[in-house]
C-alpha cells in the first residue's frame, strides 16, 4: 500500500516538475520567438541591406555561361551609415557560377597591395599571375578571383572565408597585414569598432540581422552628430587614420598584434578544415626611401638630406649611436640608416631602417613583427610560406629597398608588382600545386608580358603624386607640391590618361587604344591592350581572336594560340578561328594538334565553301610536315 502511495505522489511530482519545466522554456522562448518574428517582419517589409561578397555579372545578349564577380559595394556591409564607407571595392572580374570540373580556381585575399593600387587590376597580384600562368599552363583552365581591396585588414579576410569556401577554391593566396592599425576596423583606425576584438567579432556575425541593422539605425540617430566629416578631396589614408601616435610596445600597438595573429589564425583554420591549401606571403615595404610619418611635423628632412656627407657620416654615426641609447626614435634610427649607407655599412644600414619603421608612430606600414607572426602561422598550419621579403631583397640595391620596387611607403612599382606574383608563381610551380607540369618560359622573357600599359602607369604615376601631397607624407616643414600636373605622355595616351582619371568607360578608352596602336604599328603594345580585353570581357570571342592575331603578327605563337583556343571556347563553330588556331599549332611543330583541328574546320565547310579548297590545303600541308618529321626522326635514329 505504501509503495503505491509512494508511486502516485513521484508522478506528481514529476508531473509538476515537467508542468514547471515547460512553463519556464516557455517563458524563456517567448523573447526569443518575438525577435524572430520581429527579425522577419523587417525582413518582410524590406528593410535594411545584405552585402553577399559575390553577385551574378549582368547578363549580355550572347552570354550562354553565367558569372559571378566580387560584389563592387561589399564594403558598405561594414557600416551603418553607407555615405562614411570609403570608396574602394575589389577590382571587377568574372568567374563561372557553376565550377567546372577540369578548372583550377584561385582566390586572392589582402588589402590594396594585392588590389594592385594604384595601377588596378592588371598590376595586382591577380592581374600578374593570370598573364604569367598564360605561358606557364597555356592548356589549363584557371580562374583567378581578387577579393582584396584597398583600406581593409584581417577582420574582412576573416569575413570573406566562409564565402570563398563555398566557390571551392583550390588555392587561396593571402598578401596582408600592413592595414592592421589604420585599416578598417583596424585598433587605431576612425572605422574601429567600439568594444575591442570581441565586439568587432560579434557585429561580423550579427551585421546581416535586420534587428541588428534597426538598432545600429537608432544609435546612430540619438548618439551621432548629424554633421559627419567630409572626404571631399581626401585620401583614403586621410580619412582612416584616428589614433596618429601608437607607440612601439604600447597597449595599442600590441593589440594589432594580437588582432593580427588571432584573425588570421581562424581564417587558416577555417580554411583548414575545409582542406583548401593557402599560401601566406610575407610583408614588404619601403626601407630607405620613406621617411618615419610621425617625424614629418618635427624634422625638415628636406634639409637634412640636402647636408649628408660621406665625410661627416662617421661622426654622425657615432652621435647618434649615442643619442638612440637614450631616445629610441624612428627619426633617429631613420638619420642612422642613412649615414650608414654612405660609407657603405649595408646591412647595419638595412637593420636601422627596419627599426626607423618599427618605431614609426604613425602606422601605415606593418613593423617587423608581423613578419614572425606570419612565419609561425605558416609553421602553425603548415601552409607555405611565400618570402616576398627575399625576393625584394635580391633585387635592391645592396639588399635595401627603395623607390626601384616600392612607388611611396609600401605599394610596390610594376616591377615590384611583378617580383610579388613571381614569389607566388614560383613556389606553385615549385610545389606543384596546378597538379600538371609548368611549360619553362624565364622570368626574365616573362617581364615583356608583364599585362601592365603604358596609360596604367600613367595613370599610376598620377595617383601616387595626389597621395604624396596630402597626409601623412606632407607637413608645414615638408611641404608638398602646390599644383600636381599629369605626367609627360604623347597626346592620345595622355587623352585616355584622362578619361580614365575621369572614370569614362574603361572599355571605349581601350577600343580607342587599341585602334592609335595598330595605326602607329605598335603591335607589342596593342596586344597588350587586346589580351588585358579578352581577360575582362569573359564572353567576347572576338577580342580573344583580335588579342591572337596581334600576337601571331609579333610572331608569339604560343601567346597566339592561347587566345585562338579562347575564341573557340566561346564559338567553337567559327571557321577562322579554327584555322588561325591550326597555324598556330603549325608553327609551333604541334602537327597533331593543328590537323585535329584543320578536320573540325573541314568538317564544318560545305563542299561549295570558298574556305573549302584552303582548308584542304592547310591538312595536305600540315600532313607532309608530319611526313617529313617521321623521316627526319628515323634519319636520326639511325645515327644514333
Amino acid at each position: 500500500m505504501s509503495k503505491t502511495v509512494s508511486k502516485i505522489v513521484s508522478k506528481k511530482v514529476s508531473k509538476n516538475f515537467i508542468k514547471q519545466l515547460s512553463f519556464y522554456l516557455i517563458l524563456i522562448a517567448i523573447p526569443f520567438v518575438i525577435l524572430l518574428l520581429l527579425e522577419l517582419l523587417l525582413r518582410l517589409r524590406s528593410f535594411g541591406n545584405e552585402y553577399p561578397l559575390f553577385v551574378e555579372k549582368p547578363a549580355t545578349n550572347n552570354q550562354s555561361v553565367l558569372y559571378l564577380q566580387a560584389n563592387p559595394k561589399v564594403i558598405n556591409r561594414y557600416f551603418a551609415n553607407e555615405s562614411l564607407a570609403p570608396n574602394v571595392s575589389p577590382d571587377t572580374v568574372y568567374f563561372k557560377k557553376e565550377k567546372n570540373k577540369d578548372s583550377f580556381r584561385i582566390f586572392i585575399q589582402g588589402g590594396s597591395t594585392a588590389a594592385g593600387f594604384p595601377y588596378g587590376r592588371w598590376g595586382s597580384l591577380q592581374g600578374m599571375v593570370e598573364q604569367r600562368f598564360k605561358r606557364l599552363y597555356p592548356d589549363k583552365e584557371i580562374e583567378i578571383i581578387n577579393t582584396a581591396m584597398a583600406a581593409v585588414n584581417s577582420y574582412t579576410l576573416l569575413d570573406f572565408v566562409d564565402e570563398i569556401i563555398e566557390q571551392q577554391p583550390d588555392l587561396v593566396l593571402i598578401y596582408a597585414g600592413h592595414n592592421e592599425y589604420l585599416g578598417i576596423m583596424g585598433v587605431g583606425s576612425a572605422f574601429a569598432a567600439k568594444g575591442g576584438r570581441l565586439a568587432t567579432l560579434l557585429h561580423l556575425k550579427f551585421k546581416n540581422w535586420r534587428l541588428y541593422q534597426l538598432l545600429q539605425d537608432v544609435y546612430t540617430l540619438i548618439f551621432v552628430p548629424d554633421i559627419q566629416p567630409s572626404k571631399t578631396n581626401q585620401t583614403l589614408m586621410s580619412q582612416v587614420a584616428k589614433e596618429k601616435e601608437i607607440i612601439f610596445g604600447s597597449d595599442l600597438y600590441n593589440q594589432g598584434i594580437v588582432q593580427f595573429e588571432q584573425n588570421m589564425s581562424l581564417v587558416l583554420e577555417k580554411y583548414q578544415q575545409a582542406g583548401i591549401p593557402v599560401m601566406l606571403g610575407n610583408l614588404v615595404s619601403n626601407e630607405a626611401a620613406q621617411v618615419p610619418f610621425s617625424s614629418l611635423e618635427i624634422i625638415d628632412w628636406q634639409a637634412i638630406k640636402k647636408h649628408l656627407s660621406q665625410s661627416n657620416a662617421t661622426a654622425e654615426i657615432s652621435r647618434l649611436n649615442t643619442l638612440i641609447k637614450q631616445q629610441k626614435t624612428a627619426a633617429n634610427y631613420y638619420q642612422l640608416g642613412l649615414n650608414l649607407q654612405l660609407v657603405a655599412r649595408y646591412k647595419e644600414a638595412k637593420q636601422a631602417f627596419v627599426l626607423a619603421k618599427n618605431y614609426d608612430l604613425l602606422r601605415f606600414r606593418a613593423p617587423s613583427e608581423f613578419n614572425r607572426v606570419i612565419e609561425r602561422l605558416s609553421q602553425k598550419y603548415e601552409i607555405d610560406l611565400v618570402d616576398v621579403q627575399a625576393i625584394f631583397n635580391e633585387n635592391s640595391a645592396n639588399g635595401i629597398i627603395d623607390n626601384k620596387l616600392i612607388l611611396e611607403h609600401l605599394h610596390p612599382t610594376v616591377a615590384g608588382y611583378f617580383l610579388l606574383a613571381e614569389a607566388y608563381v614560383e613556389l606553385i610551380v615549385k610545389k606543384n600545386l596546378i597538379n600538371m607540369p609548368a611549360e619553362t618560359y624565364a622570368r626574365a622573357k616573362a617581364r615583356t608580358d608583364i599585362p601592365v600599359s603604358i596609360v596604367d602607369q600613367l595613370y599610376g604615376e598620377f595617383v601616387i603624386r595626389k597621395l604624396v601631397n596630402d597626409f601623412p607624407f606632407t607637413s608645414k616643414m615638408n611641404k608638398g607640391t602646390e599644383k600636381i600636373n599629369l605626367p609627360a605622355s604623347r597626346k592620345f595616351e595622355k587623352q585616355a590618361l584622362i578619361k580614365r582619371i575621369e572614370k569614362s568607360s574603361w572599355l571605349k578608352t581601350q577600343q580607342d587604344l587599341l585602334v592609335k596602336y595598330q595605326q602607329r604599328n605598335e603591335i607589342l603594345e596593342a596586344a597588350k591592350i587586346a589580351g588585358t580585353m579578352s581577360s575582362a570581357m569573359v564572353d567576347n570571342a572576338e577580342i580573344s581572336y583580335i588579342a591572337g592575331q596581334l600576337y601571331q603578327q609579333l610572331n608569339d605563337w604560343q601567346m597566339a594560340s592561347y587566345y585562338h583556343k579562347k575564341a573557340l571556347q566561346l564559338q567553337s563553330d567559327k571557321v577562322q578561328y579554327l584555322l588561325a588556331l591550326a597555324q598556330d599549332y603549325f608553327l609551333l611543330k604541334r602537327y597533331q594538334q593543328s590537323l585535329s583541328v584543320l578536320t573540325t574546320a573541314d568538317n564544318l565547310v560545305t563542299k561549295t565553301s570558298p574556305q573549302k579548297q584552303q582548308v584542304l590545303q592547310y591538312i595536305t600541308k600540315v600532313k607532309q610536315a608530319v611526313l617529313t618529321k617521321s623521316a627526319d626522326n628515323k634519319v636520326r635514329a639511325v645515327h644514333e
